[in-house]
Protein backbone atom coordinates (compact mmCIF):
# COMPACT_ATOMS: atom_id res chain seq x y z
CA UNK A 1 0.00 0.00 0.00
CA UNK A 2 1.88 3.05 -1.25
CA UNK A 3 -0.82 5.59 -1.97
CA UNK A 4 -0.90 8.02 0.97
CA UNK A 5 -4.63 8.72 0.59
CA UNK A 6 -5.30 4.97 0.85
CA UNK A 7 -3.16 4.86 3.98
CA UNK A 8 -5.19 7.68 5.54
CA UNK A 9 -8.40 5.78 4.67
CA UNK A 10 -6.90 2.69 6.31
CA UNK A 11 -6.24 4.68 9.50
CA UNK A 12 -9.73 6.21 9.49
CA UNK A 13 -11.37 2.78 9.23
CA UNK A 14 -9.48 1.42 12.24
CA UNK A 15 -10.63 1.66 15.84
CA UNK A 16 -8.95 4.09 18.21
CA UNK A 17 -5.70 2.17 18.55
CA UNK A 18 -3.54 0.71 15.76
CA UNK A 19 -0.72 -1.74 16.42
CA UNK A 20 2.56 -1.92 14.52
CA UNK A 21 1.51 -5.41 13.41
CA UNK A 22 -1.62 -3.98 11.75
CA UNK A 23 0.55 -1.47 9.87
CA UNK A 24 2.92 -4.25 8.81
CA UNK A 25 0.05 -6.49 7.70
CA UNK A 26 -1.20 -3.61 5.55
CA UNK A 27 2.33 -3.17 4.15
CA UNK A 28 2.69 0.32 5.62
CA UNK A 29 6.30 1.06 6.55
CA UNK A 30 7.86 3.42 9.08
CA UNK A 31 8.24 6.20 6.51
CA UNK A 32 4.45 6.46 6.20
CA UNK A 33 3.87 5.89 9.92
CA UNK A 34 6.17 8.84 10.67
CA UNK A 35 4.41 10.91 8.01
CA UNK A 36 1.05 10.14 9.66
CA UNK A 37 2.51 11.35 12.97
CA UNK A 38 3.90 14.52 11.35
CA UNK A 39 0.54 15.20 9.70
CA UNK A 40 -1.21 14.77 13.07
CA UNK A 41 -3.31 11.75 12.11
CA UNK A 42 -1.82 9.49 14.79
CA UNK A 43 0.39 9.64 17.88
CA UNK A 44 2.69 7.05 19.38
CA UNK A 45 1.08 5.98 22.67
CA UNK A 46 3.27 3.02 23.61
CA UNK A 47 5.73 0.50 22.26
CA UNK A 48 4.30 -0.60 18.92
CA UNK A 49 1.02 1.24 19.60
CA UNK A 50 -0.45 4.27 17.85
CA UNK A 51 -3.60 6.18 18.69
CA UNK A 52 -5.79 8.14 16.31
CA UNK A 53 -5.64 11.83 17.22
CA UNK A 54 -9.35 12.44 16.59
CA UNK A 55 -10.51 9.74 19.03
CA UNK A 56 -10.32 8.76 22.67
CA UNK A 57 -7.52 6.44 23.74
CA UNK A 58 -8.70 2.91 24.49
CA UNK A 59 -7.06 2.46 27.88
CA UNK A 60 -7.99 -1.23 28.06
CA UNK A 61 -6.51 -2.04 24.66
CA UNK A 62 -3.36 -0.05 25.40
CA UNK A 63 -2.78 -1.76 28.77
CA UNK A 64 -3.21 -5.23 27.33
CA UNK A 65 -0.89 -4.55 24.42
CA UNK A 66 1.68 -3.07 26.77
CA UNK A 67 1.49 -5.99 29.21
CA UNK A 68 0.95 -8.99 26.96
CA UNK A 69 0.39 -11.55 29.73
CA UNK A 70 -2.27 -9.50 31.54
CA UNK A 71 -5.95 -10.45 31.81
CA UNK A 72 -8.65 -8.04 33.00
CA UNK A 73 -10.08 -9.40 36.23
CA UNK A 74 -12.08 -8.71 39.39
CA UNK A 75 -14.18 -5.52 39.26
CA UNK A 76 -12.78 -4.59 35.84
CA UNK A 77 -13.90 -7.94 34.40
CA UNK A 78 -17.34 -7.44 35.98
CA UNK A 79 -17.52 -3.99 34.37
CA UNK A 80 -16.55 -5.36 30.94
CA UNK A 81 -19.11 -8.18 31.35
CA UNK A 82 -21.81 -5.62 32.33
CA UNK A 83 -22.30 -7.34 35.69
CA UNK A 84 -21.69 -4.40 38.01
CA UNK A 85 -22.95 -0.87 38.44
CA UNK A 86 -19.56 0.17 39.81
CA UNK A 87 -17.31 1.86 37.24
CA UNK A 88 -13.71 0.98 38.13
CA UNK A 89 -11.58 3.92 39.29
CA UNK A 90 -8.58 1.61 39.07
CA UNK A 91 -8.08 -1.17 36.54
CA UNK A 92 -7.65 -4.72 37.81
CA UNK A 93 -5.36 -7.07 35.91
CA UNK A 94 -4.16 -10.56 36.73
CA UNK A 95 -0.68 -11.60 35.68
CA UNK A 96 1.52 -14.68 36.18
CA UNK A 97 3.50 -14.82 39.44
CA UNK A 98 6.82 -14.53 37.62
CA UNK A 99 5.87 -11.60 35.35
CA UNK A 100 8.01 -8.45 35.56
CA UNK A 101 5.78 -5.59 36.77
CA UNK A 102 8.30 -2.81 37.45
CA UNK A 103 6.90 -0.58 34.69
CA UNK A 104 3.24 -0.86 35.72
CA UNK A 105 1.71 2.31 37.18
CA UNK A 106 0.33 1.11 40.53
CA UNK A 107 -1.84 4.22 40.93
CA UNK A 108 -3.88 3.31 37.85
CA UNK A 109 -3.59 -0.47 37.81
CA UNK A 110 -4.19 -2.95 40.64
CA UNK A 111 -2.16 -6.12 40.14
CA UNK A 112 -3.32 -9.61 41.08
CA UNK A 113 -1.16 -12.69 40.72
CA UNK A 114 -1.86 -16.26 39.71
CA UNK A 115 0.19 -19.25 38.63
CA UNK A 116 1.19 -19.79 35.00
CA UNK A 117 -0.99 -22.88 35.17
CA UNK A 118 -4.10 -20.85 36.01
CA UNK A 119 -3.51 -17.62 34.07
CA UNK A 120 -5.55 -18.89 31.11
CA UNK A 121 -8.36 -20.38 33.21
CA UNK A 122 -11.64 -18.74 32.14
CA UNK A 123 -10.13 -16.27 29.66
CA UNK A 124 -12.52 -14.96 27.01
CA UNK A 125 -12.20 -12.44 24.20
CA UNK A 126 -14.46 -9.46 24.70
CA UNK A 127 -14.91 -6.00 23.20
CA UNK A 128 -13.60 -2.99 25.07
CA UNK A 129 -15.97 -0.02 25.43
CA UNK A 130 -14.18 1.36 22.33
CA UNK A 131 -14.77 -1.74 20.22
CA UNK A 132 -11.29 -3.28 20.37
CA UNK A 133 -10.80 -6.97 21.20
CA UNK A 134 -9.33 -7.56 24.65
CA UNK A 135 -9.05 -10.49 27.08
CA UNK A 136 -10.93 -10.76 30.37
CA UNK A 137 -12.00 -13.52 32.71
CA UNK A 138 -15.47 -14.98 32.29
CA UNK A 139 -18.10 -14.72 35.02
CA UNK A 140 -17.32 -18.07 36.67
CA UNK A 141 -13.61 -17.26 37.02
CA UNK A 142 -14.38 -13.74 38.23
CA UNK A 143 -16.80 -14.98 40.89
CA UNK A 144 -14.13 -17.43 42.11
CA UNK A 145 -11.59 -14.59 42.30
CA UNK A 146 -13.80 -12.20 44.23
CA UNK A 147 -14.91 -14.94 46.61
CA UNK A 148 -11.35 -16.12 47.27
CA UNK A 149 -9.82 -12.64 47.56
CA UNK A 150 -12.75 -10.57 48.80
CA UNK A 151 -10.57 -7.85 50.36
CA UNK A 152 -8.73 -7.23 47.09
CA UNK A 153 -11.65 -7.32 44.65
CA UNK A 154 -12.35 -3.57 44.45
CA UNK A 155 -15.92 -3.96 45.75
CA UNK A 156 -17.38 -3.41 49.19
CA UNK A 157 -19.25 -6.29 50.86
CA UNK A 158 -22.69 -5.08 49.75
CA UNK A 159 -21.63 -4.67 46.10
CA UNK A 160 -19.79 -8.00 46.11
CA UNK A 161 -22.77 -9.88 47.55
CA UNK A 162 -25.12 -8.24 45.04
CA UNK A 163 -22.93 -9.32 42.10
CA UNK A 164 -22.76 -12.90 43.37
CA UNK A 165 -26.48 -13.07 44.12
CA UNK A 166 -27.44 -11.69 40.71
CA UNK A 167 -25.08 -14.05 38.86
CA UNK A 168 -26.66 -17.12 40.46
CA UNK A 169 -30.24 -15.80 40.49
CA UNK A 170 -30.14 -15.00 36.77
CA UNK A 171 -28.86 -18.47 35.89
CA UNK A 172 -25.66 -17.05 34.40
CA UNK A 173 -23.32 -19.37 36.30
CA UNK A 174 -22.50 -22.82 34.97
CA UNK A 175 -22.30 -24.96 38.11
CA UNK A 176 -19.92 -27.54 36.68
CA UNK A 177 -17.54 -24.88 35.36
CA UNK A 178 -17.40 -22.85 38.57
CA UNK A 179 -16.71 -25.96 40.68
CA UNK A 180 -13.95 -26.99 38.27
CA UNK A 181 -12.40 -23.50 38.50
CA UNK A 182 -12.79 -23.34 42.28
CA UNK A 183 -10.85 -26.59 42.70
CA UNK A 184 -7.95 -25.25 40.66
CA UNK A 185 -8.04 -21.87 42.42
CA UNK A 186 -8.35 -23.45 45.88
CA UNK A 187 -11.63 -21.85 46.88
CA UNK A 188 -14.00 -24.81 46.40
CA UNK A 189 -15.34 -24.82 49.96
CA UNK A 190 -16.34 -21.14 49.79
CA UNK A 191 -17.99 -21.58 46.38
CA UNK A 192 -19.95 -24.67 47.50
CA UNK A 193 -21.25 -22.80 50.57
CA UNK A 194 -22.46 -19.95 48.32
CA UNK A 195 -24.05 -22.40 45.87
CA UNK A 196 -25.92 -24.16 48.68
CA UNK A 197 -27.47 -20.83 49.69
CA UNK A 198 -28.10 -19.52 46.15
CA UNK A 199 -29.36 -22.61 44.36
Amino acid sequence: MKNYEKIIKFVNKKNNVITIKEFKDAEIGFYYINKLIEDNYISRIGKGLYGKNNSFDDEFFIIQNRYKNSIFSYNTALFLLNKTEVTPNIIDITIPNDYNVRTINRKEIRIHYTSRENIGLGVINIESPFGNEIRAYNLERTICDIVKNEKKCGLDIEQRNKVIKNAFANGEIDGTTIIEYSKKLKCERKIRIIMEVMI
